[in-house]
């Protein structure tokens, strides 16, 4: 029997204890007077403990050490030292909240532990593996939850939600509030279970393009489950075969074309639920992927796709830090708003390449005529072919919400093409030619801003961190009191002088030098 501890980084309830299971101790701050006196739990006195110091308490030498990347501030010291496996959860990464992207991936560098593993972005495994960290993989969401099959019953539901609607959930809430006949509501896990039992169809929307646990809920449950159609890149259709184990819709349209021939042909549903129940069993059982997570860590067995081989996208270090940062800004407006139109204008294959995975980001890719066979190559091999739309020139009416560009030769053309409100982004522009690229920028109405986003009561500021400049065009024959307010985004005009300071700050010295010698050349 593996015998292991975990590291909480909050409270954990006394349900999630088993008080007879004494070859997994859970060490975190006030634990249940029960879980500590049964001998299950151990208590952490503060964010920064040596782990050390905990282990001396185990009543036995442990196999792994197990933690989560959830609070960025949760640090314990001594992880290196110990005589056994570290095992590091990676959190959500596809959303802001206790950690972004950029900043979990300085966190698990900082801890420097021996295995990293995901259950919801498998998508994003490849920034942490380009940022130098070993031992990736991913595991189905099954395995972190309790197995729970309610009994048969009749169909007492035709179309349900189950789950939150929180501010955190801009597409899900905007879909939901356009199916006037789905039955929606919050309920307890287990209440939940039993309802995906007894509806036609349960339909479920991720929160950012992630594989969430919903998804493994309604198959556990023996539901038919109607989920929004996400990237190859997250795993989902590694798992599980679309029109047989599950369905999917793309878009607003195609839900309710669905859920009208589902409702009508309830035997058809009914298989599907049946054949993905039986799936789920077979293959994604809690008990069966945990035993998939110990057999990698013990034996170094893991199989294809959780090795991450089903994305197959060339991992790179090519401006690793301008494509973390843009991605992150690019993810958080693909959160907010339902689709995302965007345009990358003649920039780095590799960025593009990054964004596909965003399941309602509409892209076209501008690529140099000498550089189009090159390109298209590289995105088959990719298997990204059919998520980037490749032009190597656009209508003269084609307009975009967002436009990321490099350079600032074609600058007027780029901007010809950037709606009234949206956002362009310059992606390191030389420090030393700012002033002239603003005073530009500012003929075609396109004027320095900062965003955030308001979450729970605290503000988020969507910064490229001097990786890049953001700007939106406001044309004079736009609709002037049309505000861009979708979901707390918040836009906030800067002058000139403050985003020279902004990326003087984030400017490394030898970016700095280089930026001077290319100005003195010019």
């Amino acid at each position: 029997m593996i015998k292991e501890l975990l590291l909480h980084h909050k409270p954990v309830p006394l349900s999630s204890f088993e008080l007879s299971q004494f070859s997994r101790i859970i060490a975190c701050p006030n634990p249940p007077i029960e879980a500590v006196q049964a001998g299950c739990a151990i208590a952490i006195e503060d964010d920064r403990f040596n782990v050390r110091q905990i282990v001396k308490q185990l009543p036995f030498e442990p196999d792994l050490v197990s933690l989560s990347a959830r609070l960025m501030s949760f640090q314990p010291r001594g992880l290196s030292q110990l005589n056994c496996p570290t095992v590091m959860k990676l959190g959500d990464t596809f959303h802001f909240g206790d950690g972004a992207l950029s900043q979990m991936i300085r966190y698990c560098q900082q801890l420097g532990c021996d295995y990293h593993w995901t259950y919801q972005s498998p998508q994003h495994l490849h920034f942490f593996a380009e940022s130098g960290l070993k031992n990736l993989f991913w595991l189905p969401v099954s395995i972190v939850l309790d197995f729970y099959v309610p009994p048969a019953s009749e169909k007492i539901y035709d179309v349900i939600f189950r789950g939150s609607k929180s501010e955190l959930h801009c597409y899900r809430n905007y879909l939901l509030a356009r199916l006037n006949h789905c039955d929606v509501q919050t309920k307890d896990y287990v209440s939940s279970l039993q309802d995906y039992a007894k509806a036609h169809i349960v339909v479920n929307t991720s929160l950012n393009g992630d594989l969430n646990r919903r998804v493994f809920e309604v198959l556990m449950a023996g539901g038919f489950l109607l989920t929004d159609r996400i990237r190859p890149q997250t795993g989902l259709f590694e798992l599980l075969e679309e029109g047989v184990h599950f369905e999917c819709y793309g878009n607003e349209t195609e839900l309710h074309d669905k859920i009208q021939f589902y409702l009508a042909h309830p035997e058809k549903a009914a298989q599907i639920a049946a054949t993905g129940h039986q799936r789920f069993l077979d293959r994604y059982s809690p008990q069966a992927i945990q035993q998939k997570l110990y057999d990698y860590i013990f034996n170094h067995q893991i199989e294809s796709p959780f090795q991450g081989d089903h994305d197959r996208r060339s991992q790179s270090t090519v401006k690793l830090q301008t494509r973390i940062k843009l991605y992150e800004l690019v993810q958080e407006l693909h959160r907010i708003y339902p689709a995302v139109n965007l345009l990358c204008d003649r920039i780095s294959p590799e960025i593009v390449s990054d964004l596909a995975d965003l399941s309602r980001l509409d892209l076209t890719y501008r690529v140099e005529p000498n550089q189009i066979t090159k390109v298209q190559s590289a995105y088959m091999q990719a298997g990204i072919q059919n998520q980037i739309r490749l032009q190597q020139s656009l209508q003269a009416d084609s307009t975009f919400q967002l436009v990321l560009m490099d350079h600032a030769e074609s600058l007027q053309d780029s901007i010809a093409h950037l709606s009234h409100l949206g956002f362009l982004i310059v992606l390191n522009p030389r420090l030393m030619a700012l002033q002239q690229l603003n005073r530009c920028l500012e003929q075609y109405y396109c004027f320095p801003i900062e965003l955030s986003v308001e979450l729970f009561g605290r503000s988020y500021c969507l910064s490229l961190e001097g990786q890049g400049i953001l700007y939106q065009k406001i044309t004079p024959e736009g609709d002037s009191t049309k505000k861009d307010c979708v979901a707390n985004l918040a836009v906030k005009q800067i002058p000139v002088e403050k985003v020279i300071k902004q990326q003087v700050k984030h400017r490394s010295v030898v970016r700095f030098a280089i930026d001077l010698l290319r100005s003195i050349r010019l």
